[in-house]
């Protein structure tokens, strides 16, 4: 089978016999999608109001990288799926993403649905991947969907220059377009590679507090950044910045080829305000995680104030990431995945960072480190499944 030709999700349930909570196993619900699209690669869960009533409605948003996407004149670009809590495996609606543009390629909204449009010249959507990272804020919030194969063209009197830029769109709770972000449109790409020729962004992503993060471990020879910009409605009142990590040899905690972005999370780990972490699951061969935070509002290039390593060679720490209070202390905690960790009956491994929120806040303690079965590579996602047991911890 495919991967992701399917995914399940266990639905949470109550048990009178044991007065706890507890995933029932037995009716699990299960959505299916195109064979060969890798629906299921990226999942989040979302709420939204209904107007006027006190209602919730749950859905589940789920990625297909490689599905064909309802813009014309795309090929297995990717798609994003609003699934419903249900029983049905075929019930879920493709969101319309791409396609509402007029011949510029600037967002139309009088587009309608039925009639989008097809790419630019100047584009290559084909194989762009979108739905490889999908995240939702919350009730009510906004969500992300990401396509870090992107390719933007440029073409002059002597050649054409094809540079793998990676875009991301954010969409209202009610999943209709809200913005395009394109972090790396307008950056040097002189050099290709050695400077944002192959971004790559929207590797990962992340989306809190009307703040997005997005994950591009390609520029200046995969040594990579993340980028940190605020999504508040109030454009007014908005940091219209676009924050993000130091690239430079001179400048930047991490050497070339470290794919700093594969992961990210975000989180206030030392009582000031939300700092960024970034997983670099190549740096300095075991991987690390470098934190950053703003120097001060305008100064776009980010200050890197902790990093932490993995314990071994190739284990690729920080390939993936999550946050959760998992000691119910109300102060968020940080897990770091390295799937590729071994030892004779182990295969892959977490570590949690408790957060004690002073200076040396992550590193105060030594990581607790959990590992999986051989060739499991235990650690490759990680979620926040919040408080599921109601014991008051979140778990993951």
């Amino acid at each position: 089978m495919d991967l992701g030709f399917y995914f399940s999700l266990l639905v949470l349930t109550f048990c009178s016999t044991s007065f706890s909570y507890n995933f029932e196993t037995r009716l699990p619900v299960i959505k299916k999608g195109g064979e060969g699209t890798y629906f299921g690669f990226s999942v989040a869960e979302h709420q939204f109001s209904e107007q006027n009533q006190n209602l919730l409605n749950n859905l589940l948003l789920v990625g297909a990288p490689l599905d064909q996407n309802r813009q014309p004149k795309t090929n297995k670009s990717g798609a994003l799926w609003s699934c419903p809590i249900t029983t049905l495996y075929y019930d879920c609606e493709q969101v319309v993403t791409d396609g509402k543009t007029d011949a510029e390629g600037h967002y139309n909204p009088n587009v309608d649905d039925k009639e989008l449009v097809a790419p630019i010249d100047d584009e290559i959507k084909n194989g762009q991947w979108l739905g490889v990272t999908v995240r939702s804020e919350g009730t009510d919030g906004k969500v992300l969907v990401c396509a870090h194969r992107y390719i933007n063209k440029k073409t002059d009197q002597e050649s054409e220059h094809v540079h793998g830029r990676g875009l991301c769109y954010t969409l209202t709770n009610r999943l209709q377009h809200s913005d395009s972000i394109d972090p790396c449109k307008n950056r040097p790409t002189n050099r290709a590679h050695e400077q944002f020729g192959y971004c790559q962004a929207g590797t990962s992503g992340l989306i809190t507090n009307d703040t997005l993060l997005v994950g591009s471990p390609g520029p200046y020879t995969w040594r990579g950044t993340i980028f940190v910009l605020s999504i508040l409605d109030d454009f007014l009142s908005r940091d219209k910045t676009m924050y993000y990590s130091p690239l430079t040899e001179e400048t930047a905690p991490i050497d070339k080829y470290s794919y700093l972005g594969m992961s990210v999370a975000a989180g206030d780990f030392f009582g000031n305000g939300l700092a960024y972490a970034a997983g670099a699951p190549r740096s300095n061969g075991n991987g690390e995680v470098v934190i950053f935070t703003k120097v001060k509002p305008a100064v776009t290039i980010m200050k890197p104030v902790m990093t932490l390593t993995g314990d071994m060679y190739t284990s690729n720490f920080g390939y993936e990431m999550s946050t959760a209070d998992v000691n119910g202390d109300k102060r968020v905690d940080l897990i770091v995945g390295a799937p590729n960790y071994f030892d004779k009956n182990e295969g892959g491994a977490i570590y949690i960072y408790l957060n004690l929120n002073n200076d040396c806040s992550l590193k105060c303690l030594p990581p607790i480190k959990l590992t999986g079965q051989p060739e499991s590579r235990y650690g490759i996602a990680i979620t926040n499944l919040g408080d599921i047991n109601k014991d008051g911890y979140e778990d993951i």
